[in-house]
């Protein structure tokens, strides 16, 4: 009987049903596992591809999902439109702001020109007069000299039977540069007429020489056309 006993009480141990060690009280708390039934999906919400249900739009808050004032549409066009607006007026300015530097040059040179700097030499220049018209092409071609030099102007007159002379020079689309009266002519039947070279600046001078009858009225005795050019250009 006893060895009976021991046999059934030794039998195999895969038969003989195997103690489950629990966690502690404390952890207990965190094994449990509740199980919710989870909602119905939208109507007209299609499927995943992963075969998982889909969230219907109002769970995911599109409803009342609003953007800010930077994000709307109109704010994003008025911006573009602004940076369009700047730029054409960047360009603008850029082409203004070259036009002004082109005219800063010329008005530099043409200060320059116009005004009157002192001489370094002198320079003699003697110019026949035509005592009919004024000629077809200029009577003299004179480059203008850089540094300023005085020009001393002989203007041969021996033709004309006055006493005294006037002397007219006008710039062609300018107007009256200078007018000198009563000028004697010297021992050599010539006018002298000493100009600073700085007071005429390139372009066509006519000079028109009058005569003094003995009534004191200028009539024209000669006409002369003067060229001054700018090497430079």
């Amino acid at each position: 009987m006893e060895e009976a006993i021991r046999m059934s009480s030794s039998g195999p141990r895969h038969k003989r049903k195997k103690s489950v060690r629990k966690p502690p009280p404390q952890w207990r708390k965190y094994l449990t596992q509740a199980e919710l039934e989870l909602p119905a999906p939208a109507a007209g919400a299609q499927p995943r591809p992963d075969g998982t249900e889909p969230m219907a739009a109002d769970e995911y808050g599109d409803d009342d999902f609003e953007l800010q004032w930077w994000q709307q549409p109109r704010f994003v066009a008025a911006l573009g439109l602004a940076c369009a607006l700047l730029l054409v007026l960047g360009a603008l300015a850029l082409l203004q702001a070259s036009r002004d530097r082109q005219a800063a040059a010329t008005a530099a040179e043409r200060e320059k020109v116009l005004t009157l700097r002192a001489i370094n030499s002198v320079r003699a220049v003697r110019i026949p007069p035509n005592p009919r018209s004024w000629s077809a092409t200029p009577d003299f071609t004179l480059a203008w000299p850089e540094p300023p030099e005085l020009l001393e102007l002989h203007l041969p007159v021996g033709y004309a039977a006055h006493v005294n002379f006037a002397v007219i020079i006008d710039k062609v689309d300018h107007g009256r540069v200078l007018l000198v009266e009563r000028l004697a002519p010297d021992s050599n039947k010539e006018l002298l007429l000493s100009v600073n070279s700085s007071a005429f600046g390139p372009g066509e001078y006519r000079l028109r020489l009058q005569g003094y009858t003995w009534r004191g009225e200028r009539v024209d005795v000669g006409w002369v056309r003067l060229l001054v050019t700018d090497p430079r250009r």
